[in-house]
């Protein structure tokens, strides 16, 4: 209960929006088909007059995601994209692979103005890229 005041009134309401996003998002996770959910993840939203710093929309993921079952790092990577657009930051869901020990391993995290969130830079580096979210526009002339 302490840390929560320590946080403050608008630490606890991020907090609380981060949960129910990604509460949301897990549970779509488990019932919808993917390309619903990136549908969904593409929608517009009302910006919010009070915009929270992207590190503190980071941290309010981070923070909630141990509280929500099963919130993998695509999960947490949904959310916090979902968070960022509807505060009006441009940002991309970004999925690696990679092949660790004879094993598949996949890995998802956020990039908002080239700088990797959710995960480390190095963490990142150890992933070949396989998928973007929204899919990156070509460069019109």
């Amino acid at each position: 209960m302490r840390r929560l005041l320590s946080i403050g009134l608008s630490g606890v309401a991020l907090l609380c929006g981060a949960f129910v996003t990604l509460l949301r998002i897990r549970i779509a996770l488990w019932v919808m088909p993917w390309n619903r959910i990136m549908t969904g993840a593409a929608g517009t939203f009302k910006v919010q007059s009070i915009r929270p710093a992207v590190d503190r929309l980071e941290w309010a993921v981070l923070a909630a995601s141990r509280f929500v079952p099963r919130a993998t790092c695509l999960t947490q990577a949904l959310a916090l994209h979902r968070l960022l657009s509807r505060c009006g930051y441009r940002s991309s869901v970004q999925i690696g692979v990679r092949l660790a020990d004879g094993r598949f391993a996949a890995h998802a995290w956020v990039e908002h103005e080239t700088k990797s969130l959710l995960s480390s830079a190095g963490e990142v580096l150890r992933y070949v890229r396989f998928f973007s979210w929204p899919p990156s526009q070509p460069d019109l002339p």
